[in-house]
């Protein structure tokens, strides 16, 4: 058993609204609202020497010594904004400090200053805990887990477990994830946050306490309280930053496209003659890619590949009169057979002799990395970032950040101590780059602060099947735990994209794939690693409709999704919820369905040929179905192939698009339905049996008043008003004259 800061019995203290109470040798944390928050709590600190190995962005703990020291706190002294407790060792010297704080509304700031390097928060587990957040995870309950919290990639495939398998470089742990946020979720409720970015590690109830060791000689911690979950989640999002909105084009749908400039003209075509709505092009081999034995990789370049896009400037010109925008592809490596490796090759991470520090890269070529602790390196990236835009393109995929290597040289220092800081600097070098311009950039990987940097983050690399441990069902805790952390925008590969150990992409799973991106934040395809392999959108004239119509769903909740974004802006609610954190009785471990907004609950089919589900629907709510109006229940659906299920609780308020346009690029455009065409006219679906309020981005703010007695449509040209229908009444303020359908299911 480790030896812990032993504190002293002392009268209550009032920290910030917070009641901080030592007896028996811990302290016991009391919120605002008199709710306990932790009870026996207690800290230790001490000195290691681990060891950390990389081989493809993933990491190998080479255990060394742990050493624990034992410590004697004094009385607890100080009063308001201040509560110090010092601690010594058995010769009565001071081995440093706790210190308590108040960090905000209802938020408590705890520092631990001691010697070594390592510092533990202790708490008792209390037999019905339950720890969700960390990050975005293959799970949502970590319960009874012990897993790191470092910056690596998620493998290729995954172990049912944090025992790392022989081949741990390229399969993945359970919890190995390109986002994991020092940040957890208890249903007391409250939250805690590790500040800063130090290697973190929990142990959540594996015994009789839940650990979190901070791999630092001082740590802070952040207590979150708050009167529901969802408020503990608001206010660490809107402590972390909450994130930029992007222009209203990329809440269209995203089409991949690459292999040269005919290929892009063909898929432009291709949507634009079916009628699918898309606002973005993106292509990710604009500075090249090569076929190889792991399938179709980008090369290793920072510039147009003339090859196969000799003239992008009209390319571009092309895509923007189709109304398209178009993306690229960066990724902070630098391969030493690169054309930019004379220009950048003093600017990339260095090795315990001060030369360049290289690594077997994507392409098993020789690769480094920038060392974007300089500004330099940050400014050659962001000129590079520069010519692109020059060429025409709205922004890009900022791929990586996870392979910073433990035992490199930084500017800066120890790469140990900044590795989890490597994706916060990457996606800053791309926010100063674009800062300004009407450009979307995404990314995979993060800490805590991504969402303020990089507003759209996507679930990573995941297998083109059904496989339960790192295909299509993990898409959705995926996105569970990114809302948790803070990721207001979340999106996904539609279909998958690694195919090493997997049969490529099926019609089965992109038809159901695709329809979970349509009730998505953001809905992306993606040709995956082996593009002639895979099911597309394009393979037959089946699935180009199938895409049509569910890139139509989408687009035309604009009106809903851009509303939520912009609340996620104002208080940190994310757009995917976790359905426990609107529904108190729902399970935390819940992966199967998601809240988008609390509107709709989604509930996808994730088994290969299934022709339903078993949904439950959460209790405390009367429920739709939102397709047919008809009320709902839990229990078996039918689902086909080409379905999704979809329920919105009483209360409901959807405002849509009555047709969705083309694109969500501004007009005119010729022959194309604009954004703002579609502007002029809503179809407000409203779902009777509760008070309702939605309000969109533009300030257009929708109640309702009254219970309905019947189903029921009307439509009225008006800025401001009322429409009635079934015994309903809803009332809109707005700004904009529109054609608004008011829909009333009963």
């Amino acid at each position: 058993m480790l030896p812990f800061l032993l504190i002293a019995c002392a009268p209550p203290s009032t920290v910030g609204g917070f009641t901080v109470t030592a007896a028996d040798g811990s302290l016991t944390l009391t919120d605002p609202r008199g709710v306990v928050l932790v009870d026996g709590l207690r800290f230790a600190v001490g000195g290691g020497d681990e060891v950390l190995t990389m081989q493809s962005g993933s990491y190998q703990l080479v255990d060394g010594d742990t050493t624990w020291l034992a410590l004697d706190a004094g009385r607890p002294h100080g009063r308001e904004p201040v509560l110090s407790i010092p601690f010594t060792d058995d010769s009565g010297d001071q081995l440093g400090v706790v210190e308590l704080y108040p960090a905000g509304t209802e938020v408590l700031r705890v520092d631990v200053v001691g010697a070594g390097n390592r510092v533990r928060w202790d708490a008792p587990c209390t037999g019905g805990d339950t720890f969700a957040g960390l990050g975005s995870h293959v799970d949502v309950d970590h319960t009874g887990e012990a897993f790191p919290l470092w910056v690596s990639e998620p493998g290729v495939g995954k172990v049912d477990s944090d025992e790392q398998p022989d081949d741990w470089y390229f399969t993945g742990t359970k919890h190995a994830t390109s986002y994991p946020d020092p940040f957890l979720l208890r249903p007391e409720p409250f939250g805690l946050a590790v500040a800063g970015t130090p290697r973190v590690e929990v142990d959540l109830c594996t015994g009789d306490r839940w650990t979190v060791d901070v791999w630092s000689a001082n740590a802070t911690f952040l207590v979150f309280a708050g009167e529901t979950p969802l408020d503990v989640v608001n206010a660490h999002a809107l402590a972390a930053g909450t994130p930029a909105l992007p222009p209203d084009w990329a809440f269209a749908p995203w089409n991949d496209a690459v292999g040269g400039e005919a290929r892009v003209r063909e898929v432009a075509a291709t949507l634009r003659a079916a009628g699918a709505p898309s606002s973005v092009i993106w292509t990710e081999d604009w500075k090249g890619g090569e076929e190889t034995a792991f399938g179709y990789h980008l090369t290793a370049e920072w510039t147009v590949d003339t090859t196969l896009y000799p003239d992008a400037p009209t390319l571009d010109g092309e895509l923007e009169a189709a109304g398209f925008k178009w993306l690229a592809y960066f990724s902070p490596f630098v391969a030493e057979t690169s054309t930019a490796w004379a220009e950048a090759e003093d600017l990339v991470i260095r090795d315990e002799d001060g030369a360049p520090y290289l690594f077997a890269g994507i392409t098993f070529d020789p690769t480094s990395v920038l060392d974007l602790s300089r500004e330099d390196a940050r400014a050659w990236a962001a000129g590079k970032m520069a010519d692109a835009v020059d060429l025409g393109f709205d922004g890009w995929m900022l791929d990586f950040g996870e392979w910073l290597p433990p035992d490199a040289t930084l500017a800066s220092g120890d790469a140990m101590d900044d590795h989890n800081a490597y994706p916060g600097w990457w996606q800053a070098t791309n926010a100063e780059a674009t800062d300004g311009l009407d450009v979307v950039t995404f990314s995979r990987s993060g800490w805590t602060g991504t969402p303020t940097l990089s507003p759209i983050t996507w679930g990573g690399d995941q297998r083109t099947s059904f496989d339960a441990d790192d295909g299509f069902p993990t898409v959705v805790p995926l996105g569970l735990g990114a809302g948790i952390a803070g990721v207001a925008l979340y999106t996904h590969d539609i279909a998958g994209y690694n195919s090493i150990g997997n049969s490529p992409s099926s019609k089965e799973l992109w038809f159901r794939w695709c329809t979970l991106g349509a009730l998505s934040p953001i809905m992306r395809t993606h040709h995956g690693a082996f593009k002639d392999d895979n099911w597309q959108f394009d393979t037959d004239a089946e699935t180009l409709a199938h895409y049509a119509r569910w890139g139509a769903v989408h687009t035309a909740l604009f009106p809903y999704r851009r509303g939520l974004a912009a609340r996620a802006q104002a208080d940190g609610t994310p757009l995917v919820l976790a359905p426990f954190l609107l529904y108190p009785e729902e399970p935390w471990a819940r992966t199967d369905a998601w809240m988008l907004g609390s509107a709709l609950f989604v509930a996808p089919v994730t088994e290969e040929g299934a022709a339903g589900r078993d949904i439950s629907l959460p209790a405390g709510a009367s429920w739709y179905d939102y397709w047919t109006g008809a009320p709902a229940e839990s229990g078996w659906y039918d689902v086909a192939v080409g379905e999704l299920a979809v329920f919105a609780p009483a209360g409901a308020i959807v405002p849509r698009f009555t047709e969705a346009p083309d694109t969500l690029v501004t007009g005119p455009l010729d022959g194309l339905r604009t954004l703002s065409d579609a502007d002029t006219e809503r179809t407000i679906r409203v779902f009777s049996g509760a008070a309702g309020a939605f309000t969109e981005a533009d300030g257009t703010a929708y109640t309702t008043d009254g219970t309905a007695t019947s189903s029921g449509t009307t439509a009225e040209v008006l800025t401001s008003g009322t429409l009635s229908a079934g015994g309903l009444t809803l009332t809109i303020n707005g700004a904009v004259e529109r054609t608004y359908t008011l829909e009333v299911y009963r």
